[in-house]
């Protein structure tokens, strides 16, 4: 009779512990898709800024300090959460999106015009691959 009682907290034990780890994947990864969203935007949105021709010295560093964040985001995000969706996304998300933007904001700190078009540069083939596939991506992040 202790065995079987023994055995069933076992049971449970271990029902329980599976259950903490779904819910831990699943916090895991709804914090991946929010740090990849969150950097998207972010620096989509300093980029916009940035475009202006007439902004003002504390408007760049608004766009400078929002693009710095979209980065730090972006540093949060791990290859494998971005590999289950593409193939492809965790490279062109490091190699173009990451390192472009990287590029671009060095080249504006710097004054480095060639170190800004070589950002650019890397941020258009980005969007190249993401204008393709990124509505498909994003939308099986949502539903996975």
């Amino acid at each position: 009779m202790y065995a079987l009682k023994s055995a069933g907290w076992l049971c449970l034990l271990f029902s329980l512990l599976s259950a903490c780890d779904t819910g831990s994947k699943r916090d895991a990864t709804e914090s991946q898709l929010f740090y990849f969203v969150e950097s998207l935007n972010l620096i989509e949105s300093a980029g916009l800024r940035l475009q202006d021709q007439s902004i003002s010295t504390e408007a760049l560093s608004s766009a400078l300090e929002q693009m710095d964040n979209g980065l730090k985001s972006a540093f949060e995000v791990k290859a494998e959460f971005l590999d289950r969706f593409d193939p492809r996304l965790s490279k062109n998300y490091q190699r173009y999106f990451v390192k472009g933007v990287e590029s671009y904001r060095l080249g504006i700190e710097a004054g480095d015009a060639d170190e800004q078009k070589n950002g650019l540069r890397l941020l258009a083939q980005w969007a190249a691959f993401w204008s393709e596939a990124g509505k498909s991506i994003l939308a099986d992040m949502q539903t996975k």
